[in-house]
């Protein structure tokens, strides 16, 4: 087995996880500042978000070698976690930044809709990433 998909799953895991944590600071100074729930709860999310799809990434990068699957299936096992994580952190961190939760689409804003399409890359991803990381264990 090629140990670079481990090693990309590892780094960008790795990266995610960071952004969870950086995510942090914003989420802390909410608190602090005594800011109205709404201003609090997206970075809360974010914050713990961000740092579970990480530490997923993480353990999907530990496992992988004794997973069964192909070449092929190792790559787009990567890529969906990969691509997934980076859109939380896109629609997440932006979205709290923003005040946009967009977990609707709304056609006629264009920071709304970038966000939806970030939450779904992100959702459809992680799906996709354990559903080959169970048929690797079968």
């Amino acid at each position: 087995m090629d140990a670079q998909p481990v090693r990309l799953l590892l780094i960008h895991g790795s990266i995610v996880l960071l952004s969870g944590l950086l995510s942090g600071i914003p989420f802390w100074i909410a608190i602090i500042s005594r800011r109205d729930e709404d201003t609090v709860r997206p970075w809360r999310v974010a914050h713990t978000t961000l740092i579970t799809c990480g530490l997923v990434m993480l353990t999907v990068g530990v496992i992988n070698p004794h997973l069964s699957l192909s070449e092929g299936l190792r790559s787009l096992l990567v890529w969906a976690f990969v691509v997934s994580g980076y859109g939380f952190v896109f629609a997440l961190v932006v979205g709290a930044g923003t005040g946009y939760r967009a977990l609707i689409p709304k056609p006629f804003s264009i920071i709304n809709t970038l966000l939806f399409m970030g939450h779904l890359i992100g959702a459809v991803g992680a799906v996709l990433g354990m559903c080959i990381v169970l048929f690797g264990l079968l």
